[in-house]
This record gives structure tokens, sequence and C-alpha cells, in this order.
């Protein structure tokens, strides 16, 4: 019994189920504090645990408080009695009377005197139990690892990664705190170590029984808890099996962690001094028992401390807490690398989202200068399209116009001499009619003919002064924009102003017309490096009468004789959809605005077609 003692005495942990709460020990009074004190009353409330609820500890905790009971006697107020009372807790209940104090003394774990003393909570250490398991009290507490003993996965503290663990609770120093401290030692994250864990209460009976019942693959027992357990009949021997025991000198229980000091026995500090003296003097003055506990000074908590500040060890009532500590612990470096990418997602997804925006808006720009650029492209060739057709219809009027007169002329004659004729030899009112209405006829179409005359030369007096350079440009824009000349290279070599008077849009129908005969030249014949040389230069050669010189060079295939006339007198036209007016209109426009059109061979092959306008005389000049 008194190794049960020894046992429960050195159990004391954080993890109570939520029903656990102040019980009642069957051969000693015991109070429930109805409110929290914080201050001597003259009453002296002790609280312990009995975390496997056996009432083995009570008789132990009886002798303390009679002892005490009879040392405090007039150290009251006013000389009178100190009355002491036992408070028996689940292991995390005492834990909060002594935050709240409501005890002011208690017996705790090493671990949670550490953690009350850190904290500043006004504790003062008064004596340390010395099991007779041990023999040294500063190497009394730890953690066991149990297994199945039929189980051969595990022999190794290195062989529990990953293993599903049973233990007490996470606020038991020497029930989890110690186990952690020792899978430190092969792992560098301990609290991750564990492929599962459950904490199942203060109780290592529930433990056991979830490793033999194959609820978890490891138990996590406190030193000297498997041997009492074991002695009380509640676990088989040879049922569970030690893995990775340490061997340890002085102490009779088997352990798979560094040992640490046992309970702690302490005050609080409103508890006046010479009742706290009283309180040392009484218990360093108990005989030993027959089991071999006793207390002793042994206060060396550096060792404790390390532990609890390395696995910052502060216990908590709310299993919601714990369970979000165990997540945050296992998973806090997933979650900040989640977080982490997260952010980056969003801030990538905003910047795509602009750079995407923003290339939308520039190709959105650029389609529309492109359409604006077809459709200006498109009007351009309309007009020149009608423009050439007009062309077309006045060079053929002008043809017809010209070779009508002198037939209509000679109709007009003859019908007069024929009426004379007639009226010599008697008159006759039809033939008289008749002729006079050919006559009336041929008049009207002599009218005809010259309003078609008529209308040509009202063309020539549509001129004004314009800039030849900036025509020649626009007239190469719209041929760039509606011929394919894409393999054709174009160079232009042009002044930058060339004042002439002229019509601007029959000298970008010439220019036009030009550059698309030049490149039918190239595109007819296979040349090697097809190219268009476009001049624009001034001829001063003749005194008084400085000109403009507008040339269109390609690189095709060599004239011969017969085909270098034709193009003085065109009448025929090579491609598919021609009428062969084409260089015709662009003699007439020549002839229009006073200028040449000349051809010649270009060497080392190819052709030159040149355009000569006469300049616009300034006033200086004048």
């Amino acid at each position: 019994m008194l190794a049960l003692l020894a046992a429960l005495l050195l159990s004391t942990a954080r993890a109570a189920t939520p029903e656990a709460g102040v019980q009642e020990d069957a051969s000693i009074a015991i109070e429930t504090p109805a409110k929290v004190v914080r201050h001597f009353d003259g009453s002296l409330r002790i609280g312990y645990a009995d975390p496997l609820d056996l009432g083995q500890g009570s008789s132990f905790m009886e002798s303390l408080a009679a002892r005490l009971e009879e040392s405090l006697r007039g150290a009251g107020k006013g000389g009178a009695d100190v009355s002491v009372t036992l408070h028996k807790y689940a292991p995390f209940d005492l834990q909060t009377a002594v935050v709240s104090h409501e005890v002011d003394l208690f017996l705790v774990t090493s671990g949670y005197y550490i953690y009350l003393s850190d904290m500043g909570a006004g504790v003062e250490w008064i004596s340390t139990l010395k099991p007779p398991q041990a023999t040294d009290p500063e190497r009394a507490a730890g953690s066991v690892f149990v297994v199945r003993a039929d189980d051969t996965r595990y022999n190794q503290v290195s062989d529990l990664r990953t293993a599903f663990v049973a233990a007490a609770g996470m606020a038991s120093f020497d029930g989890w705190i110690t186990a952690l401290d020792e899978v430190a030692n092969v792992s560098q994250y301990p609290k991750n170590f564990f492929g599962k864990t459950t904490f199942l209460g203060a109780s290592g009976l529930s433990v056991a029984r979830a490793v033999l019942e194959r609820d978890a693959d490891v138990g996590i027992l406190r030193v000297c808890e498997l041997e009492t357990l074991t002695a009380a009949g509640l676990v088989e021997p040879g049922s569970l099996r030690v893995v990775g025991e340490k061997s340890q000198q002085g102490l009779a229980c088997v352990s798979s962690t560094e040992l640490f000091p046992g309970l702690a026995l302490a005050a609080q500090t409103y508890v006046p001094e010479d009742v706290r003296r009283r309180i040392a003097a009484a218990v360093y003055s108990m005989p030993v028992p027959e089991s071999g506990y006793r207390w002793t000074l042994a206060n060396d908590y550096r060792n404790v401390r390390r532990v609890a500040e390395k696995f910052a060890y502060a216990p908590t009532n709310k299993a919601s807490d714990a369970r979000f500590s165990v997540v945050e612990e296992r998973y806090k470096y997933a979650l900040v690398l989640g977080f982490l990418i997260l952010a980056a997602s969003m801030l990538y997804s905003v910047s795509v989202s602009k750079i995407v925006a923003r290339r939308t808006k520039a190709l959105v720009k650029v389609i529309d200068e492109k359409d604006a650029l077809e459709d200006h492209a498109r009007r351009d060739r309309e007009r020149l399209s009608q423009l050439e057709r007009a062309g077309i219809v006045s060079e053929l009027s002008s043809m017809i116009a010209h070779e009508l007169r002198q037939p209509v002329a000679s109709l007009i004659n003859y019908a007069d001499g024929l009426s004379l004729y007639l009226g010599g030899k008697g008159h006759d009112p039809v033939i008289d009619e008749a002729t006079r209405e050919i006559g009336r006829q041929a008049e009207r179409v002599s009218s005809i003919v010259e309003r078609v005359r008529s209308y040509a030369r009202q063309k020539e007096g549509l001129q004004r002064e314009i800039d030849f350079c900036a025509v020649v440009k626009s007239a190469y824009s719209t041929f760039r924009s509606g011929a394919a000349s894409s393999s054709v290279r174009v160079s232009a070599d042009l002044v930058d102003a060339a004042p002439i008077e002229g019509d601007p849009l029959e000298l970008e129908l010439f220019v036009v017309n030009t550059l698309k005969n030049a490149l039918h030249a190239l595109q007819s014949g296979s040349v090697e490096h097809p190219e268009i040389r476009l001049r624009l230069k001034a001829d001063l050669s003749v005194e008084n009468n400085p000109r403009w010189v507008l040339e269109v060079e390609d690189n095709g295939l060599p004239l011969d004789d017969k085909k270098f006339a034709e193009l003085s007198h065109p009448v025929t036209s090579e491609k598919f959809e021609g009428l062969g007016l084409g260089l015709s209109i662009c003699r007439v426009i020549a002839e229009r605005h006073r200028g040449r059109l000349t051809f010649r061979r270009a060497e080392p092959r190819g052709l030159v077609v040149s355009l000569s306008l006469p300049q616009v005389r300034t006033a200086e000049a004048a």
C-alpha cells in the first residue's frame, strides 16, 4: 500500500475530464471551498490530488494534516489555533485551485511548481517528497513508454515515430512534457513526432487500458505508475512492455526518460511567515514511516526549468485550447507556408489582373488604331478607285469626243449640201423636213461632244498649290496598305518639301499606279531580291525653269525593244483585270500638270519611270 501511495503522490497532472472535480475523502472531513481566499484567515487549506481515486493516499495526507494542526496551535490571530482541512482534487482542478488561491498549502509536481514560480503566482517552496523507490529526491519523476508485450514493432524511442499514442494530459509534466524531452533527442520536432496523440485524463489506468485494448499503439505513464498498477492488480503482469528503458541508478522503477525532482510542497506567500516556518519545522521533524517516505531539502530545479522553458509548459483548463495548441504546433509551419502561398497568390492575382488590364487596354488601343488605319486605307482605296474610274471615263470621253467631232462636222456639211442641192430641183416638203432634222440631230451630237470637251477642260482648271512630297508619302502609304508587297523591299529618298500647283488626288493616283506597275513587273518574273526605289529630287539643269523629278525604279526583268516601245503607246494590259488605260491616264495627268512622263532602262536591269513637274516659284525668286 505504501508503494501505491508513493506513486499516487508522484502523479499530479493537468488533463482532468470535465466531470472531475473536488471529491471527499472517506476518512477525513473534506471541505469544498465556497469562495476564493486571498488572505490567511486562521485556517489552513491543504490541496492534493489522487489521480486513481483509490483513496490510498488519504492516510498519508491525514497524518500530515494532524502533524500540522498540532504544530500550528496558537499560531492564529490572538493566539488562536489554526484549523487544518484537506481538499482532494482531480489533478487539473488542483492546479486551478492553487492559482485561484482556494488552497493555502499544496502538493504538486516540480514542473507545475516551476510554472507557478516563474509566472509570479506568489508561491514559496517548503519541501520535496522523496519516495522510497528513489535514493535521490531530485531523480524521482519521469515518463515510461509502454506497448503491448506482443507488439514487436517498437523497441526504442525512435521507433515510435507516427505511432498512435495515449497519454494522461498535455499539462502533465511527468506524464507528457518529460516524454517530449526524451523524444527531442531523436527528432527536431518532438511535438510532431507521433502520428496521433489522445489525452485520456489524469488516470494512468485509462492509458494502460487504451494500449491493451488496441485503441493506441503506445502509452505514456509516469515513473513507478506501471509498478503501482501491476501491484494493485489493475494491469496483468507482463502484459505491457517498456520501450527505450534507461538504466537509472538509485531508482527502483523503470524509466524511459531523464529523471527530475518529485512532488514539491509549497505554500501561498500570503500565509504568514511564522505559519510557514512552523509548517517547515513540522514537515522536517515528521518521523520516517515504514514506507520510507520522507521530506527533504532538495530544491535544485534547474533541469525542470530547462524543460519547462523548452516546451513552453503552461497548463490550461480548456480542452479546446489544448487541441488548438496541438494543431497549431503540429501544423504551424504548414499554416505559415499556406498563408504565405495564399498571400503570394493574392498578390500575384492582383498583379496579373493589373497587367492584363493594362495590356488589354493597350491591345484595344492597338486594335482601334489598326481599325482606324484599315478604315483610312479602305477610304483611300475607294477614293483612288473612283478617281481611276473617273480618269478612265474622262480619257474615253475625250477620245470619243475627239474622234466624233470630225464625223459629226462632215455629217452637218453633207446635210447642208444636200439641202442646197435638192432645193434647186424643186420643192419637196418631206425631203426638206428630213434634211433639216438630220442637221438638227447632227448639231445635237456636236453640242454633246463640246460639252464632254468642256468637262475635261474644267478638270484641268481644278489645281492649287500643294506639297508634292506630302502627296508622294500619302500615295506610298496607300500603296503599302492595299498591295501585297510584303516580299518586296521599298525604299524612299525624298526631299523635305516640293511645292507645285496641281490636283493632289490625280497626282496621288499617278504615284499609286506607277508603284503598282513596278510591283507587277517584279511579281511577274522571278527576281531574287525584288526592290522598288522611290526618289523625289530637284532638277535645276534648265535656267529659270526649276522642276521636281519623281522617279520610280524597279529591278525587274529586262524589257525587250518591243515592250519598251509600247510604253509610249499602251493599248493592252498584261494584267488579267486591266484595260490597258493605266499609262494613258498617267500620261493625261502628267499633261494636265504641265509635266513630262518618260521611261528609261535601269542598270543592270529594270525600268525607271520619271515624272517632271514645274516648281512653284516663290516671290523672292521672282
